[in-house]
């Protein structure tokens, strides 16, 4: 049993009886396991820049926007464990980088500013509304039941986010973000007036969401790193993994991994051979440099030293009914 979520494990653990590994086996319990011809990387700072969002269109909200989708996505980075580049900077080379991704190259000697540049743009936030006429509904005991006359408004947010690597320029990954607010007034005026204040708070929480929601970014820079050693011992067979708090893995987080294989061509091929998850131990399961990972018997007989293991973020709970309408629309 993998753990999505610590709640989701104390309810599959009451209906299963399955019970997550909360302790790690003593240094004694080590095994000895076969070490892999391509060994994975080991866990890297990544340095991401976030340029200043474009928005090409005059709109009420427009600031704001600008300064809630630069914040948020910042803020997601800094939970990936990637190393943020200075705001001030970012600010200065957002032209030098814009020009470049014309061009096709950055020409920047010395220490590179960044592996990747998140250049963003607003491309829509359209209001819509409908009026509902005040009404009377009846039910079968004879009770009158009010409905008074109002407006239903909807605001729909929409970005793209390019990922790019530097200094080459290219387009690593295009992340459509996308989400919606809606808002209820009771009113008998049928033109449905709103403020702009009001608006403008509706497309705010619209393009908070469509960061919240999107995982794609979180993925792509999910920290990864190779596998250390096992252990196995009357808790399960765990093995330790090179990255640890420095890379923001918590306990019960999801672990994937996956094998290198060269061919006799010299091709390289990547396989996905399972999951594991960090074991549920504040303290003992995740140090700053690593952390340990629970496996079953099967993975077990596949892992080797030097196979990589990979965070996957947490997505959606299956209680939280605003994450899954929301990720939908992205």
């Amino acid at each position: 049993m993998f753990k999505k979520s610590l709640v989701a494990v104390a309810l599959t653990s009451v209906v299963s009886g399955c019970v997550s590994t909360t302790e790690v086996c003593l240094p004694n319990a080590q095994v000895e396991i076969e070490t892999a011809a391509v060994p994975g990387k080991k866990a890297q700072d990544i340095k991401v820049i976030v340029l200043p969002v474009d928005m090409a269109f005059n709109d009420p909200a427009k600031g704001r926007l600008q300064t809630v989708y630069r914040n948020d996505l910042e803020a997601t980075i800094e939970k990936t464990g990637s190393k943020l580049v200075d705001r001030k900077l970012a600010n200065k080379l957002k032209g030098e980088i814009k020009l470049a991704e014309q061009s096709g190259r950055y020409n920047k000697t010395g220490v590179p500013i960044a592996d990747l540049a998140i250049i963003t743009e607003v491309t829509a936030s359209d209001l819509s509304y409908s009026f509902t006429e005040r009404r009377e509904k009846t039910n079968d005991e004879g009770e009158t039941k009010v409905y008074p006359a109002h407006c239903d408004f909807r605001t729909e947010v929409k970005a793209v986010a390019k990922v790019v690597s530097l200094p080459e320029m290219n387009l690593v990954q295009r992340i459509e973000l996308a989400s919606y607010d809606t808002f209820t007034s009771e009113t008998t005026n049928s033109k449905c007036p709103i403020s702009n204040a009001q608006y403008t708070s509706m497309a705010s929480e619209a393009a908070a969401k469509s960061v919240k929601y999107n995982f794609e970014l979180q993925k792509l820079l999910a920290p990864s790193a190779p596998v250390m050693e096992m252990r196995q011992c009357e808790h399960g067979t765990m093995v330790k993994v090179a990255m640890g708090s420095n890379k923001r893995i918590q306990p019960g987080a999801d672990i994937s991994f996956s094998q290198v294989f060269k061919s006799d061509e010299g091709h390289v091929e990547t396989y996905t051979v399972g999951e594991g998850y960090v074991v549920n131990h504040l303290s003992d399961s995740v140090k700053p440099t690593f952390s340990w990972v629970a496996i079953d018997e099967e993975l077990s007989m596949k892992l080797r030293k030097g196979d990589t293991a990979k965070l996957v973020p947490e997505e959606c709970a299956i209680w939280d009914i605003s994450c899954m309408t929301n990720s939908w629309t992205n």
